[in-house]
């Protein structure tokens, strides 16, 4: 059996399509049953309770092989940080209470820096309080989100401009949640794993390019658009950020930009297999219906 959170999200789904295909058995803690029932239609066990308690995550690992735990961010909070950070202490007392034999965890490209990262530093802070936890314990860090792109693709569609804050013409590691789950599930099946998993997808894209592929899968054009920094924040508050996470935010494309964020190097860099542009002709489908 195995655990797997935020099986309603992206990367969750990923990992328990995955596991069930390989035939594994698969139980999943979830907040909304009914949201979550499609998958006990699939023979998912549901477990109802929240990653941010210890109590509720000892209880789904109890004689679990392994679990995947990811720490949803947290921007609705007033301590963007300390939100994130209370997963990774609920998740560490439950590793000691339940003893899983194996736990991958979703963290970020940057991760392994303390300051500088803007909200990937709360990943930092997960990955400390997990050090040493009495698991085989994976850290899968993962590149830039594709799917980050899809906020911005009804833009693209209605008006043929695609705002980023990245650097238009720099390409940029960025990977498919979809690599994400299959390769934490394989993590999991695996007799052995490594303690670090860097991945990015098959290649790097500039936006320039992104907006190439969006051009392709919309069928018209569409132009890459940088919003002048000073609006950075803004941008973020009016999508419902606090303004301590749209100033990470903010901080996070700056580390980006400055080279702050970026991968170890201490172990091969994984490529995945999903490219940009099989990304946004699926969100393109779901558009259009």
């Amino acid at each position: 059996m195995f655990l797997v959170t935020g099986l309603t999200g992206n990367t969750g789904a990923a990992v328990a399509e995955t596991l069930l295909a390989a035939g594994a058995p698969v139980r999943a803690l979830v907040r909304d049953l009914d949201r979550a029932a499609p998958w006990a239609a699939r023979g998912v066990a549901l477990v109802r309770g929240d990653a941010t308690s210890a109590d509720d995550l000892a209880a789904a690992m109890e004689g679990v092989t392994g679990a995947y735990v990811l720490a949803s961010p947290a921007y609705a909070a007033d301590d963007f940080v300390g939100a994130v950070a209370t997963v990774g202490r609920a998740t560490r007392a439950a590793i000691e209470r339940a003893r899983p034999a194996r736990l991958v965890f979703l963290s970020s490209e940057g991760a392994q820096v303390p300051e500088g990262t803007g909200v990937i530093r709360s990943l930092h802070a997960v990955e400390t309080i997990l050090a040493g936890a009495p698991t085989r314990l994976t850290l899968l860090r993962a590149a830039y989100f594709q799917e980050n792109w899809l906020q911005v693709l009804p833009l693209a569609a209605g008006e043929g401009v695609l705002p980023s804050m990245l650097d238009l013409d720099r390409a940029q590691r960025m990977v498919a949640t979809a690599d994400i789950g299959r390769v934490a599930a394989e993590t999991l099946l695996a007799e052995t794993a490594p303690a670090l998993i860097e991945l990015a997808g098959p290649r790097d894209y500039a936006p320039t390019e992104v907006a190439a592929a969006a051009t392709r899968v919309l069928g018209r054009a569409v132009t890459p658009v940088a919003p002048p920094r000073a609006a950075w924040e803004g941008i973020f508050q009016e999508a419902g950020l606090r303004p301590q996470a749209s100033a990470l935010m903010a901080q996070m494309y700056d580390g980006i930009g400055s080279g702050v964020v970026t991968m170890s190097g201490t172990v091969p860099l994984t490529r995945g297999r999903v490219g940009i542009e099989e990304v946004l002709a699926g969100a393109a489908r779901r558009l259009a219906a």
